[in-house]
């Protein structure tokens, strides 16, 4: 089985941006579907609703894992795949909304003193700050649309995702440096060796709880418009 390299992640993101199913079940198909699950499920919903080949297959597999996996944002992704696999599973009604998910999971661990809005309408995660000469966010102008708009107030990092991601590592010498470092506050210092793969285990984790914190809002996730 081939591995994730930056070349099929990238092919991945792209495929998950355009909601092009068929192209993200090529580049699935040899590759294990653990490390981007968030990413797969996302496809592969796509993938079964366009009909591409081998899509079913690959998303109840995905669908299996999601479920046994149990993280932030699990759940609501695998309710999406049992939907169009023809098993709906029982969930509050969610809004779609063109959101980003990667800009929203990073915002969402953001410095907690600034204050960030999802456009609902184009999908765009950005500082409160960034609106201020927007009408349709002025509340007391004519052209305002609150129900455009979703802030909220980052939370910061999850200090478990370095610990998690050190405890993975197979190399046994590379595995003990990271967590010492983590337990020091210095594993930036030490993850050099593996930042591509802890980069993506990060943007995997902020994805499902971006996608976590938007049920709890009402919405779920929809391809972006392109606009």
């Amino acid at each position: 089985m081939t591995d994730w390299g930056e070349d099929a992640l990238a092919e991945l993101r792209a495929a998950a941006f355009r909601g092009d199913g068929g192209a993200g079940v090529e580049v699935l198909r040899a590759r294990p579907l653990g490390p981007v699950l968030q990413y797969a499920g996302d496809v592969l919903a796509a993938a079964v609703r366009q009909r591409a080949d081998d899509a079913e297959r690959l998303a109840r597999k995905c669908l299996e894992e999601l479920d046994g996996r149990g993280r932030p944002g699990d759940a609501e992704l695998a309710a999406e795949l049992a939907a169009v696999l023809g098993s709906p599973r029982e969930r509050a009604a969610l809004t779609p909304a063109p959101v980003d998910l990667a800009a929203l999971g990073a915002a969402l661990e953001g410095d907690p003193g600034e204050a960030w809005v999802v456009d609902l309408r184009r999908g765009d995660v950005l500082p409160a700050l960034d609106l201020v000469d927007e009408p349709a966010f002025d509340p007391e102008g004519s052209e305002y649309d609150p129900g455009r708009w979703l802030g909220f107030w980052p939370g910061g990092p999850h200090p478990r995702d370095a610990a998690d991601f050190a405890s993975a590592v197979e190399d046994e010498d590379l595995r003990a440096r990271l967590l010492a470092a983590h337990a020091r506050d210095r594993f930036a210092e030490e993850v050099e060796p593996v930042l591509g793969r802890w980069r993506f285990f990060l943007e995997e984790r902020r994805r499902g709880r971006a996608r976590h914190w938007l049920a709890g809002q009402g919405y779920r996730p929809v391809p972006r418009p392109f606009l």
